[in-house]
């Protein structure tokens, strides 16, 4: 099924340097390798629905540089329409100083650009009828707000990924959303609990689905009407972790773009984000259709 689904908000270059071992306060590293990948949490998000068969397009807003101009190249390489992104003059494109240890953790340092005028009456809404689901981060709270509450009116899927680190409006964002995602930081920040269940409870008076993902302890959920429900982690060898956040949140998009249930859509979520953990090389360990239907398939 080739169902359509619209990424709204950051799109980045990724300069990530490989260390032995994050540095503490103070500390310093030897990086043994350097890459630049685009990353991003929509812009990932959009590729990875690309990988596993779906139309993605991205919404979001660059500088007139070339960072700007590679992060476009980049999305449009993996077959993410972006025509509908605006390019902003004079702006620096936003980027990322990401730190990648042996074990897969990692540390991230983004430059969120000034120059990237968050007004969102350019975004084309009127396309949103022509969807099947409309994903948002929390990095550009009017772009999501505006998107999400188009998707809803539109009774169209409006899913919400919260990180840590964000605009302290995420909970406009996350109001707009019908199923909103959160790392387990993102939900600690904007709930003001490190309490996962807890936390989940206090966004459930601002989103009717909500879900929390826990890394290797896998996820926990909580729908309208309902207690608190959990799905394990697929077991996985980390060899890079950076992305996977963002990855899990485009196949739950795609998933529930598709009309899965939202428990089989966060097993499939789930399962994807765990394959992209087992490869390295940035977008080129994001997985393909195929792969996480076999990885679902052996339970």
């Amino acid at each position: 099924m080739n169902v359509r689904v619209a990424c709204v908000g950051g799109a980045v270059l990724d300069r990530v340097y490989g260390v032995e071992v994050l540095p503490g306060t103070d500390g310093k590293s030897r990086a043994s390798s350097y890459r630049e990948f685009g990353g991003g949490m929509a812009g990932n998000a959009a590729v990875a629905i690309a990988r596993l068969g779906g139309q993605a397009r991205w919404w979001g807003r660059v500088g007139d540089d070339a960072i700007g101009a590679g992060v476009l190249a980049g999305l449009a390489a993996e077959g993410v329409a972006t025509d509908e992104a605006r390019v902003v003059e004079g702006a620096v494109s936003s980027h990322s100083l990401v730190l990648s240890d042996a074990q897969g953790r990692r540390a991230i340092v983004l430059y969120r650009s000034d120059g990237l005028d968050p007004d969102a009456s350019w975004l084309p809404l009127a396309a949103v009828g022509g969807l099947d689901a409309v994903l948002a981060d929390n990095r550009w709270i009017d772009g999501a707000v505006a998107a999400l509450s188009a998707a809803r009116a539109a009774g169209l899927p409006a899913v919400l990924d919260a990180d840590a680190g964000a605009d302290p409006r995420s909970r406009e964002a996350v109001r707009a959303a019908s199923h909103a995602i959160f790392s387990e930081p993102g939900l600690a920040e904007i709930y003001g609990t490190t309490d996962p269940d807890e936390g989940l409870r206090r966004a459930a008076t601002d989103a009717p689905f909500v879900a929390v993902t826990l890394g290797g302890a896998g996820l926990r959920w909580l729908e309208a009407g309902r207690g608190v429900a959990a799905l394990p982690a697929f077991p996985v060898t980390a060899v890079e972790t950076v992305g996977a956040g963002d990855v899990f949140h485009g196949a739950f998009a795609l998933a529930l773009a598709e009309g899965q249930p939202p428990r089989e859509a966060l097993r499939f979520a789930a399962a994807t984000a765990a394959l992209k953990c087992q490869g390295s090389g940035g977008r080129a360990s994001y997985p393909d259709r195929a792969a996480v239907e076999a990885r679902l398939a052996r339970g």
